[in-house]
């Protein structure tokens, strides 16, 4: 009676074991690739150019963390921006953010951040979200967007109120990873 039991169970794991490869080929364990990692803003997916912009993604998880997305002040033209003010914005700070996994490859993101005058008083506070998606090879991704705008004197809260001005489409970038995720 006591070999029979040992017997199924040593038959019952090892059924189990020779399972579980099986399953996890199939696609039940894949979530795509890892985020995290530093990512460089370039030209284009084809035009790998640097673009004056790198975020930096953290996270102890395949599924959600933080980034932290940093521009050189000739990365992006405030003056071009279509609202007041928008022409005394010397330097912005590192927008600061959230990301979250959506399924395959696909993420979601907020970061907020301000820009600031010759004084480095802030003009308005910035807040970004959008979408992005990485390649299948794991290395370049595409980031859609939409910008929302909050001025300081009004008092509004980014996080829970609504923008002054916007939200308005920005044009989609492209990010290429720094290094190779390793496995």
């Amino acid at each position: 009676m006591k070999t029979s039991i040992v017997r199924v169970t040593l038959i019952a794991i090892l059924t189990l074991g020779l399972a579980i490869p099986s399953v996890a080929s199939a696609g039940w364990f894949n979530w795509g690739c890892r985020y995290q990692g530093t990512w460089f803003g370039v030209q284009s997916e084809k035009n790998l150019a640097l673009a004056g912009w790198m975020v930096t993604v953290e996270g102890k998880s395949y599924f959600y963390g933080t980034n932290n997305l940093e521009f050189t002040n000739d990365a992006f033209d405030f003056a071009l921006l279509p609202f007041p003010d928008a022409d005394k914005v010397v330097d912005v700070t590192t927008n600061r953010g959230n990301w979250m996994r959506t399924g395959y490859n696909t993420f979601i993101y907020t970061t907020t951040g301000f820009a600031l005058d010759a004084d480095r008083k802030i003009v308005f506070t910035a807040k970004l979200s959008g979408h992005i998606t990485l390649s299948d090879d794991c290395n370049s991704d595409v980031i859609t967007g939409m910008m929302e705008i909050f001025y300081p004197e009004n008092m509004k809260n980014p996080f829970i109120d609504e923008p002054d001005i916007g939200p308005f489409p920005i044009d989609d970038v492209y990010g290429y990873r720094a290094f190779v995720d390793l496995p």
